[in-house]
């Protein structure tokens, strides 16, 4: 007769990782839109790309500006880093890693984006609404995973000694992982319950709410609108988003924010002070992910300026021109746009509509639009593989463990002169966790990344030509809602730190 099998008593720490995407972000959609074209003559490198994803969107899902965007963007650094993110469960594992994806703030699967929560961060695609989602999907996500566990280990009993998280955001997405990083510090009823029924029927012994080992963010922009901030995305106020980060919130929190990001809309909501936050070149989307492989910006870097003049009178006669000229000038001597004047050709432009008419002397008038442009730059998005690769080094210092990147993952590799400066940025990251001052760039290699790899997220709009390539109109009179992406004042960003102070 066979002697029974002996059962042994474990204890496992189990970790859940949250990944709260950025605005108008939803690898979902991504997925399903770049699926359609994998069997077809369409290269997603290609620099149109853009215009094709965008045309399929409003001919096949009946879908198209804002409402299209998750859908026409790509893959984010969230979406990568969930990707990466080791879940597997061996017999000889004890220490367990399970992930929660959480689409972007204005975004659901499958359905057009939501204006609400694209535009002020707000209703049941918002901020606050998405960190309800991940506390919805947690009673699963820790069901999976000690399930998975018990089937590997059918004769152990396991106790569940601690539960942590991980979480991670970008963007809004960011604010939604601090808020729920709060939420976890004050023991929300709603975690509580979500733990106490994932873990039934296993002995658990940690913290009722959990503890965070590791919060990593890449560029926290909240820009809530509600009535009481008058819808101002650019006000310090953020309704009832809970930002401040306080000590003993995680073992560890770590933030990498963008150089070159100037946008009014897009004002920072810093951990700096309390917490290690690397500035690295970049705008909003070069740090955090999401544009296509390849990108050409036609660009408005002024704010069109028009008037009335007789027909006759050549563009660069007028007053708007030389208007322009003038800023040309006042931004030849900003810092913050030294580098990207530096590696781009600006020029003041003028154009005028197809419409005539006479003054009351019967003079016929046109008119003219002035404005400083930057045209055909071509820009790529493998800079943000670099940021990935810093955050993963500052996680897995944390002890989080991710998947290695792979020679067969294309869309994660480096370019040969990206790999030094990959090392170097890893290196920054670690010296500002240390509390040292990094090193900092040289001329040359901050030229290079600016030139290749650093978008213009700030502008006064896309330039639209007419079908005989001449330029469509530019002007408005509406400054907040024609210009969504226009530059803070003097093209320097605005920051908030964690008490709501600008600094």
């Amino acid at each position: 007769m066979s002697e029974p099998v002996k059962r042994i008593t474990k204890e496992i720490t189990l970790t859940i990782g949250i990944f709260f995407d950025g605005t108008s972000n939803n690898a979902v959609n991504t997925k399903t839109m770049l699926k359609s074209f994998t069997d077809s003559k369409y290269n997603h490198n290609a620099p149109d790309y853009a215009s094709i994803l965008e045309k399929y969107a409003r001919d096949k899902l009946g879908i198209s500006g804002s409402s299209a965007s998750s859908y026409t963007g790509y893959y984010t650094n969230i979406y990568w880093l969930s990707t990466l993110y080791s879940q597997k469960v061996s017999a000889e594992d004890y220490d367990v890693q399970s992930g929660i994806y959480i689409e972007g703030i204005g975004t659901q699967t499958g359905k057009p984006d939501n204006i609400l929560g694209q535009m002020f961060g707000i209703s049941h695609t918002g901020i606050i609404a998405k960190t309800e989602k991940a506390i919805s999907l947690l009673t699963d996500a820790i069901r999976y995973a000690l399930n998975t566990m018990t089937k590997k280990r059918s004769c152990t009993t396991i106790i569940v000694k601690c539960l942590q998280f991980d979480i991670f955001g970008f963007s809004r997405g960011a604010a939604a992982a601090r808020h729920l990083a709060n939420r976890i510090q004050l023991e929300d009823p709603d975690i509580i319950s979500a733990i106490r029924q994932g873990v039934m029927g296993i002995i658990f012994n940690g913290a009722r709410s959990g503890k965070i080992r590791f919060i990593g963010i890449f560029d926290t922009v909240t820009a809530i609108g509600t009535p009481l901030n008058g819808f101002n995305l650019h006000s310090a106020d953020t309704g009832d988003v809970m930002l401040g980060l306080r000590t003993g919130v995680a073992q560890q929190v770590f933030h990498i924010i963008a150089a070159q990001e100037y946008r009014f809309n897009f004002a920072l909501n810093s951990v700096k002070s309390a917490w290690p936050e690397l500035t690295l070149p970049g705008a909003h989307s070069d740090i955090g992910g999401g544009y296509l492989p390849v990108t050409i910006e036609n660009l408005f870097l002024t704010r069109p300026l028009t008037e009335t003049v007789p027909y006759e009178q050549p563009g660069e006669m007028t007053r708007v021109y030389r208007q322009a000229m003038a800023q040309l000038q006042i931004m030849k001597e900003s810092p913050s746009l030294a580098l990207m004047l530096r590696t781009n050709n600006i020029s003041a432009e003028t154009w005028s509509d197809s419409r005539l008419f006479a003054d009351k002397y019967g003079q016929m008038q046109k008119r003219i639009y002035a404005a400083l442009t930057m045209r055909q730059r071509t820009i790529s998005n493998h800079w943000s593989r670099v940021i990935l690769r810093v955050m993963i080094d500052a996680a897995q210092e944390a002890g989080v463990v991710f998947n290695q990147i792979i020679s067969t993952d294309n869309e994660l590799q480096l370019t040969d002169e990206l790999y030094p400066l990959c090392d170097k940025a890893i290196a920054m990251g670690r010296a500002v966790r240390r509390g040292l001052t990094p090193q900092p760039w040289c001329q040359h290699e901050l030229n290079l990344i600016v030139a290749k790899y650093v978008h213009c997220s700030a502008n006064w709009n896309t330039i639209t030509l007419n079908s005989n390539t001449t330029f469509h109109g530019g002007a408005s009179p509406i400054k907040s809602i024609s210009f969504i992406n226009r530059p803070d004042e003097q093209w320097i960003r605005s920051v908030y730190n964690m008490e709501g102070k600008k600094v």
